[in-house]
């Protein structure tokens, strides 16, 4: 184990980095700590959705994300890394420890990915009618693959039938006052280093799509209106196995086909209402196969900007130097 401790310098760039990670409406529920040469990701059980994300899932996977952020920064310090999920069974709120070796020259592959830590967001406005060439599918399966988790393209069939499903779980969520309260608490207005501001929305659908609109249900009166495509590129990432350690590494995955995807001018969002609830993530478990859907995403080339979610400093999630 390496004893050199990291500088103030190299916390801030890790850290930074790892503030870029997706998490569900932008609460990021993380927390950090540093020891040595060591990174511990912490759940911060105070910024988690209680109702919409009732057994943690979504804030294990983007614990994961911010986890594989760490790493691309760190390899581009020179730092090679390993992980480990639930290092401490004191302390049961550390879900993944990162750590940084001896620094050498940039990791290649890794590092090769920094320069999309910044650029990739969320896009919730319409995307172009242009087909994704076999060998950039071909990548971000292999990008997936190499975290242990599968990529699922979707055929048109079932993407049809996830269309119907899209309408029966908005339509609950419409009805369900303990969500749409949650919603309203990170989501819309003027925000500026957490929540979804109103800006990057995107546009209002002008009918039923496969976009998840945050807002509906909420009065928005200045929002324009849009149509969307009929037949985007669908894809559900999964892994083999159900649990905490499965979540952080498909967080860690997800944020890699991320990545790739925004090294190729693609973009996505996220459908998490069809994984929120038991029998939707049944549903949808099933046309993969059986195996565990983590994350549906939308993907594809934008047909127009889309207005980007605040961060916080890194220094307002820092607990710790020791």
């Amino acid at each position: 184990m390496p004893t050199d401790r990291l500088t103030d310098d190299e916390i801030g760039i890790l850290l930074t980095a790892a503030l870029h990670a997706p998490s569900m409406h932008n609460t990021q529920p993380w927390r950090f700590e540093v020891h040595g040469p060591v990174v511990d990701v912490l759940l911060d059980e105070e910024r988690t959705l209680p109702f919409e994300d009732v057994s943690g899932r979504a804030a294990h996977v983007g614990l994961g994300a911010a986890v594989f952020n760490i790493r691309v920064a760190a390899a581009m310090l020179g730092h090679e890394t390993r992980i480990a999920t639930h290092p401490d069974p004191a302390r049961p709120e550390i879900k993944a420890r990162v750590y940084l070796d001896r620094r050498e020259a940039p990791v290649p592959d890794l590092s090769s990915l920094y320069g999309e830590v910044s650029q990739r967001h969320t896009y919730r406005g319409p995307l172009l009618d242009h087909p994704i060439h076999p060998t950039v599918r071909r990548e971000l399966d292999e990008a997936a693959c190499t975290e242990g988790t599968e990529l699922h393209w979707l055929e048109p069939a079932s993407v049809s039938g996830l269309q119907v499903l899209l309408r029966q779980t908005d339509a609950e969520d419409l009805y369900d006052d303990e969500r749409r309260q949650e919603r309203e608490t990170w989501i819309g207005g003027d925000r500026s280093d957490e929540g979804i501001a109103e800006h990057a929305l995107g546009p209002q659908p002008v009918r039923q799509s496969f976009v998840r609109d945050l807002s509906a249900g909420f009065d928005s009166s200045s929002r324009s209106q849009a149509v969307y495509e009929t037949a985007p590129a669908i894809v559900v990432l999964s892994t083999p196995d159900e649990d905490e350690d499965a979540w952080v590494r498909a967080g860690q995955a997800l944020q890699r086909v991320l990545l790739v995807a925004t090294s190729y001018k693609l973009a996505a969002s996220f459908l998490d209402q069809l994984l929120e609830r038991p029998a939707p993530r049944s549903q949808v478990r099933g046309v993969i196969g059986g195996r565990w859907p983590q994350m549906v995403l939308r993907i594809g080339y934008p047909a127009q900007s889309n207005g980007h979610t605040g961060r916080r400093d890194w220094r307002d999630s820092f607990d710790r130097w020791f």
